[in-house]
């Protein structure tokens, strides 16, 4: 069992628990798991309930002062609750599973204080979720709007309707509300034309989840007659702004969400800076180790071309030395050459001057 949350407006049973006053005598056909009468309870109500499913009758007993657990269609209350007069009276999606609605909200419109109030709540059933199943072919869902188990399914105007002929008159009218994906009936917006879907959402009540009225015996209104109540303009301002702080919410956490992705990506950044920088810093030493090992080698080869210099001067003062003495010999040379040439008559002196010239 859980806990009204009095801040939601959001929630039938939140605007039934705030509009009953405390320490009210209350009556409550339709105990839920017992959150509702826990929460009138904690008001210091005295709460007289009805079950309208008895197996779960237990969450609420605990915090009701009375337990009534019969069939509500066969109960005779103006009987059984005779000689009380309920502050407030509360149908919380009720009155669809009943067989005689209109029978269940004379008699407990009798047991009321001439000051006293009836909270009445239905589901809608031309919300556009329901209308766009219905378009699917479609009309059945595991509870809530289109619950198979429902005998039966109200509008606004049917619900007025349906109250106008219980002998009651409006004095309230408030709701609840939910968007197209917000409710129990799993719905695909692109799998429907665009066109449907926004003449699904075009109706007042479209995204209407619940009727949520407060009534009390009397002359009902003209039937069409309608003029919105002030809490009706009050919960539809409030209801406006929670939608308008959820929306702010959502585009909060979409911008953190984009913040956090953009920071991760400039940690990213930052890195792969880091990583370069680190790598021009590797390079950058390497570049300054070539450059040493290039100075190095340009200093040999000035080296080089130093001892290479000395030693073209060495061989050139070498070869000038060598000069007078290549001289002497190419002299020495032609005179040869000349006495050859001159002495092939004389055998013996010629052989003689040739070996002279092989010895040289």
């Amino acid at each position: 069992m859980g806990e009204v949350d009095l801040e939601n407006i959001n929630s039938s049973e939140a605007l039934a628990i705030l509009e009953v006053p405390p320490a009210s005598l209350v009556l409550v056909v339709g105990l839920g798991d017992g959150s509702l009468v826990r929460g009138l309870a904690n008001q210091q109500c005295r709460v007289i309930g009805v079950a309208t499913d008895p197996k779960r009758s237990s969450a609420a007993e605990p915090y009701c002062e009375r337990l009534i657990a019969d069939d509500v269609d066969q109960l005779d209350l103006t009987t059984r609750l005779s000689g009380l007069e309920f502050d407030a009276i509360l149908l919380l999606d009720v009155i669809p599973r009943l067989h005689d609605p209109i029978g269940l909200l004379r008699q407990t419109a009798a047991l009321l204080h001439p000051r006293g109030r009836m909270i009445v709540s239905v589901r809608n059933v031309t919300h556009a979720a329901v209308r766009l199943q219905l378009l699917a072919g479609r009309f059945d869902s595991p509870g809530g709007l289109s619950h198979s188990r429902q005998l039966l399914h109200f509008d606004r105007p049917g619900f007025e309707r349906l109250l106008s002929e219980a002998g009651l008159n409006v004095l309230d009218r408030m709701r609840t509300v939910a968007s197209l994906t917000e409710t129990e009936i799993a719905i695909d917006r692109d799998a429907f034309p665009p066109e449907a879907v926004a003449l699904a959402l075009s109706d007042d009540d479209a995204e209407t989840y619940q009727f949520v009225y407060i009534v009390a015996p009397g002359t009902p209104r003209a039937p069409g007659e309608r003029t919105a109540s002030l809490g009706e303009v009050l919960q539809q301002r409030a209801l406006e702004a929670e939608r308008g702080r959820i929306e702010a919410q959502a585009r909060a956490r979409a911008l953190e969400e984009r913040v956090a992705q953009l920071q991760r990506e400039l940690d990213g950044a930052t890195q792969v800076e880091t990583e370069a920088r680190e790598r021009i810093g590797w390079l950058d030493e390497e570049l300054r180790q070539r450059i040493a090992e290039l100075d190095t080698q340009h200093e040999t080869l000035q080296d080089l071309r130093r001892d290479l210099a000395i030693k073209d001067a060495q061989l050139a003062q070498m070869q000038a030395q060598l000069a007078p003495v290549r001289s002497m010999l190419d002299i020495r040379h032609r005179i040869t050459d000349w006495l050859i040439a001159n002495v092939k008559r004389m055998p013996a002196l010629h052989r003689a001057l040739k070996r002279l010239r092989r010895g040289h």
